[in-house]
């Protein structure tokens, strides 16, 4: 058992230091898009700021108030999400033109994710803010945009061998690679959304009692 877990890191590790250098540019574009987030909420106009706040704020009261959330629907609606998301990144990994494409999707998560939070702060305060965040969207993150990097490297390096002119066969075998990868990476897409409704949604709900 022992010696299957060490296999298994192994494995992770021997992935993450083949790509690192996707790894890593990929990581700066979740950066870049935070930063973005941030900045179009730091610098929009008063009413902009006060059309978000009053959207946190009344998700917030309706917390309060009502204490609940149709759970079945959200899991209907994020599984939706990720799943189409998934088969969005193996179906533009699979073209010549996809790479750019994977680059933006990456971008565009941590656009989302800035936006959220300074949104947050804006509405509820800094350290509000900051609990709103780390309850709402921290932990299915922490496993959706690992996952979303695994199908994002693995799309990336079909989109170079494609681009090389590699043999029909490697091109074959490295097709089959992506969408094994891909099948995976959707699974943690799908776990992230059970974590989101059912362990994000109960913490916040608990959380905005306090808020």
């Amino acid at each position: 058992m022992k010696r299957s877990k060490n296999t298994y890191l192994e494995i992770i590790l021997k992935n993450f230091l083949e790509n690192k250098k996707t790894y890593i540019l990929l990581l700066i574009f979740l950066l870049i898009g935070i930063v973005l987030g941030v900045f179009f909420i730091n610098n929009s106009d008063e009413a902009q700021k006060n059309e978000v706040s009053e959207y946190i704020n009344n998700f917030v009261t309706t917390l309060k108030n009502n204490n609940s959330i149709d759970r079945n629907e959200l899991l209907k609606v994020s599984l939706k999400r990720n799943i189409l998301m998934g088969i969005a990144l193996w179906f533009i990994g699979s073209t010549i033109i996809g790479l750019p494409l994977i680059y933006f999707f990456v971008l565009y998560k941590g656009l989302c994710i800035g936006y959220t939070m300074a949104g947050a702060i804006v509405a509820l305060g800094t350290g509000k803010g900051v609990i709103f965040c780390l309850s709402s969207i921290l932990f299915q993150n922490i496993i959706l945009v690992p996952a979303l990097f695994l199908i994002a490297v693995s799309s990336t390096k079909l989109c170079y061998a494609i681009i090389k002119n590699r043999s029909k066969e490697n091109i074959k075998l490295e097709l089959i690679r992506h969408s094994l990868l891909s099948v995976i990476g959707i699974m943690f897409f799908m776990l992230s959304s059970l974590t989101e409704v059912y362990i994000s949604t109960n913490l916040l709900t608990f959380i905005t009692k306090y808020i």
